[in-house]
């Protein structure tokens, strides 16, 4: 089969994933759907294909829809995610030097490791870094995509939890404030009304793609980490904090979400879970560790700032920048302020986590 017939099989199948698990309700369901059918034709086909070139593309893409939600508003707040960012990194190295620790101590994998696999940072960079430190990045690899499935697998769970809690106390479980609205009279468009509407939107959307295809590609062409999404969301909300022009149409926020589900998707083969079952300690600690962390940092972000519960889980949920802001849109979170702890969260990881894996290597090895 060619790569494009596979792209095409491997969308048609995504597609229809995303398709039942928005039509199920599962929160976030339409990332979810196209994430475990895409899993499945792999296991079994093993022809799950989409290639590597579209990944900043798909970033720049989530950057538009981000950066087309940010209000001055937001602008405004980011005081407030100071110090809750701060407790957050404390937090994220603390437990990372724990769990990894745990990793070394039960299982057969290096120190090095063992502490790459438990970090919080992104699968491939993480597995690049391993190298650098003496680490084996195939574990690495295999466990942060572990880490992601898992996730992914307990979010759903969790706001399903919340959307109960938040029916019973409406105040205390408050999402995003919803945009300032003005109510006017409308009247029913005639013709001319239709088409003038309709070429306003075409001419803000081709300004929106195009400020995120210009911002994205500007950072992700000086090699900033995840630059193509960040670069993408700060152009638009430049545009849209100047102008109020920027569009975030749901086709192409859906779009977006089957695509990412592909993927992510397509990294989980049958040699994947042939080599799995050699790490079966790390990945029952993996398991532990992503509990911990969403439950830990989302309490403590919870008592420190003005953030709902939502966001507040979105934000410490150690996934992929990109597929965490998407489900931040979905599960009506504050999107905006997920991206930016995640983007933090990042940033923190690539820029401290080697000297202060070094450092943990040295004192606790034996």
């Amino acid at each position: 089969m060619t790569d494009l017939a596979r792209l095409a099989l491997t969308l048609l199948v995504a597609s229809l994933g995303g398709y039942l698990g928005y039509k199920a309700k599962i929160p976030a369901g339409t990332m979810l759907g196209a994430l475990l059918f895409t899993v499945l034709l792999n296991l079994i086909v093993g022809q799950a294909f989409v290639p590597a070139g579209v990944r900043p593309w798909l970033q720049m893409c989530s950057g538009a829809l981000l950066g087309a939600g940010i209000r001055r508003r937001d602008v405004r707040e980011l005081k407030y995610l100071i110090l809750p960012g701060l407790v957050m990194i404390v937090l994220m190295m603390v437990m990372n030097v724990l769990f990894g620790y745990l990793m070394y101590r039960f299982s057969h994998l290096d120190l090095a490791t063992a502490l790459l696999a438990a970090a919080p940072g992104g699968m491939t960079d993480m597995a690049l870094i391993a190298g650098d430190l003496g680490g084996d990045p195939m574990p690495v690899t295999l466990l942060h995509l572990a880490r992601l499935l898992i996730i992914y697998a307990l979010l759903p769970f969790i706001f399903a939890r919340l959307q109960k809690y938040q029916n019973a106390h409406p105040v205390a479980g408050r999402c995003r404030p919803p945009e300032e609205q003005v109510t006017v009279q409308k009247k029913k468009p005639g013709p001319t009304d239709v088409v003038a509407g309709r070429r306003q939107a075409a001419v803000a959307l081709l300004m929106t793609l195009g400020a995120a295809a210009a911002g994205g590609s500007l950072l992700w062409q000086l090699g900033v980490n995840a630059g193509a999404m960040i670069g993408a969301m700060l152009a638009v909300a430049a545009l849209n904090l100047t102008t109020g022009k920027a569009l975030r149409p749901v086709k192409l926020r859906t779009a977006v979400q089957v695509l990412a589900g592909a993927f992510i998707g397509q990294n989980m083969t049958r040699a994947n879970i042939g080599q799995m079952a050699g790490l079966i300690a790390p990945l029952l600690i993996m398991v532990v560790s992503v509990v911990v962390f969403i439950v830990v940092i989302s309490l403590s972000l919870i008592a420190l700032s003005r953030l709902d519960r939502a966001t507040c889980i979105l934000m410490s949920a150690p996934g992929g920048l990109q597929e965490v802001s998407l489900m931040a849109l979905d599960l009506q979170a504050d999107a905006p302020k997920v991206m930016v702890m995640q983007t933090t969260r990042l940033m923190v990881v690539i820029a401290l986590f080697p000297s202060l894996l070094t450092a943990a290597a040295g004192l606790l090895g034996d």
